[in-house]
């Protein structure tokens, strides 16, 4: 008689509830430091370097204040290493030593090798940042937005069908970043059902 068919609308009830006394203003206040350092540790797995700007992309994240304080007791028992990794960001900043050690080595590859590799990221990616390199520069995050990344500078980015230059690019190369901007790889099983 009463089943899901005759019950209408429906909602989940909050059954958690704090005592009066200890109801906390904000939600990161029942979180102890046990809990933020595997919340810290998640946000280092994500992003491989974390500071302030990168972390306000995240959703409900405690404030850069209570983190940092995380942060650098972690730095104090060295599980992290806190420093400058990424240029042009004025602000502290704190990885794993072993994403150190990949992006040192990222950077002397970078110098030893003669081949340009070239990174097209849709603008709805998480690993878009072109917000936080050129903050003067907005992108919509649309499926069809794309930005063009050499060695982690952003050059050039499609937006609404129109390409745009982010940097000075010779005219004999304009040609080939747009077509690396609108081409589209699909994997060949979804090609053979596409058609």
């Amino acid at each position: 008689m009463f089943g899901v068919e005759d019950a209408g609308r429906w909602s989940l009830l909050n059954t958690f509830s704090f005592p009066e006394t200890r109801k906390p203003s904000r939600h990161w206040d029942v979180l102890d430091d046990e809990q933020l350092e595997r919340l810290v540790c998640i946000y280092l797995q994500r992003w491989g370097v974390l500071f302030r700007s990168l972390l306000e992309r995240e959703s409900y994240t405690p404030p850069w204040r209570v983190l940092l304080t995380i942060l650098r007791k972690m730095e104090r028992r060295g599980a992290i290493r806190g420093g400058r990794f990424v240029a042009g960001v004025g602000d502290e900043q704190f990885a794993y030593s072993e994403t150190i050690d990949a992006l040192r080595k990222v950077n002397k590859d970078k110098k030893n090798s003669s081949v340009k590799k070239y990174y097209c990221l849709s603008a709805t990616d998480p690993l878009n940042i072109l917000n936080l390199l050129l903050p003067n520069r907005k992108l919509s995050r649309l499926l069809n937005n794309r930005v063009l990344y050499q060695g982690g500078v952003p050059l050039a980015v499609i937006d609404t069908g129109d390409v745009h230059f982010l940097r000075d690019v010779p005219e004999d190369l304009k040609w080939g970043f747009q077509q690396m901007l609108v081409r589209r790889k699909f994997p060949v099983k979804l090609k053979s059902y596409l058609g």
